[in-house]
């Protein structure tokens, strides 16, 4: 309910300012409102119920028809809508309250509304469609404020995904750890040491490359995990098994570095050893990508806050409305994301 009488805090406000109204409506529209103090009441709380409906009516159908359109995407759809609706529910409201406030005050409806005189109609339908115009203008300027002050939180959370993303992939640790598995490589397997390099190299061009662009052609970001994959099965050799089964179009799309971030949070939170090596499975679903793999934690950090999975799915607040799916299912830990389409 309090969706429906905003902009006032509660019922009791909305309500007060609608007796107001109706008052007010008295004064106008009822002749010699004080002659008894019954007349006034009656006057006052009929104007009331016209207001108090229309209100109502006018909020509940906005509701459902922003569920369907948006202002921004298909204003054309909306304003039409919102114009018949609005006209019709106003009139066909003021034409009710009329007969059933008549018939409790009167004991009859009014004849000229039951003989369809045009004339009583015209009035209401009149004020109904200058009231659906000012509703749509006010919807639109208020769906146009929020969206560019969400495009600006998006703007910024994708800043702050780029730099969290960059920053993960330059890690110490990681480079670290690469170069230990170098260190041996270049004694015991010199082709494999060479590839590993270039292998390196392809990772940390990418990485630069890619963190000035908001999107990546799927397919490069499908070269790019391919060669990380490669890295970290060097490392941990037959503790990890990473299943990559995803075919790119030409003109698909994906937030750069979003595999990387999954495969790395898997390794780095769950344990991988030759007794229980972990499984990664990346797949394609339609038109999105879901990974799989089981929950195994070592070293469970209860202060733990997700940043990267949380800025991924910014990421992609700010691309489609389709968000990132993350959920537990069966000690599987499954992520489901969009692939994104270029325009």
């Amino acid at each position: 309910m309090k969706e429906f009488v905003e902009p006032f805090k509660n019922i009791w406000q909305f309500l007060l300012a609608n007796l107001l109204v109706g008052v007010v409506c008295c004064f106008i529209f009822v002749e010699d409102p004080f002659e008894f103090p019954s007349k006034f009441i009656v006057g006052s709380l009929w104007g009331m119920t016209i207001f108090v409906t229309q209100w109502l009516g006018h909020s509940f159908i906005q509701t459902q028809i922003s569920k369907k359109y948006s202002w921004i995407e298909k204003p054309v759809h909306r304003l039409l809508l919102t114009i018949v609706s609005v006209v019709v529910y106003s009139a066909v409201a003021f034409i009710l309250v009329q007969m059933l406030m008549n018939y409790l005050v009167f004991g009859e409806a009014p004849e000229y509304l039951l003989r369809f005189n045009i004339g009583a109609w015209a009035v209401p339908i009149l004020i109904s469609f200058f009231i659906s115009l000012l509703a749509a203008a006010y919807g639109f300027f208020i769906s146009l404020k929020n969206s560019i002050i969400e495009r600006e939180v998006l703007n910024g959370q994708m800043l702050s995904y780029k730099y969290e993303a960059l920053r993960n992939q330059i890690n110490p640790h990681f480079m670290f750890n690469s170069l230990n598995v170098l260190s041996d490589l270049v004694y015991e397997d010199q082709a494999t040491a060479v590839k590993f390099i270039h292998q390196f190299s392809d990772i940390y061009r990418y990485v630069l490359d890619s963190r000035d662009k908001e999107l990546v052609p799927l397919q490069e970001e499908i070269d790019f995990i391919e060669k990380f994959i490669f890295l970290l099965k060097t490392r941990f050799e037959n503790k990890l098994i990473v299943d990559l089964d995803i075919k790119a179009e030409s003109d698909e799309l994906i937030v750069p570095l979003s595999l990387q971030l999954l495969v790395e949070n898997a390794v780095k939170h769950n344990e991988i050893s030759s007794a229980n090596p972990l499984n990664i499975k990346i797949s394609r679903n339609k038109d999105s990508i879901t990974m799989v793999n089981p929950i195994r934690l070592k070293n469970v950090n209860p202060d733990s806050k997700q940043i990267g999975l949380t800025n991924l799915k910014q990421q992609y607040a700010y691309f489609s409305e389709r968000k990132p799916e993350i959920q537990t299912v069966d000690n599987q830990f499954l992520v489901n994301f969009p692939i994104l389409k270029r325009d």
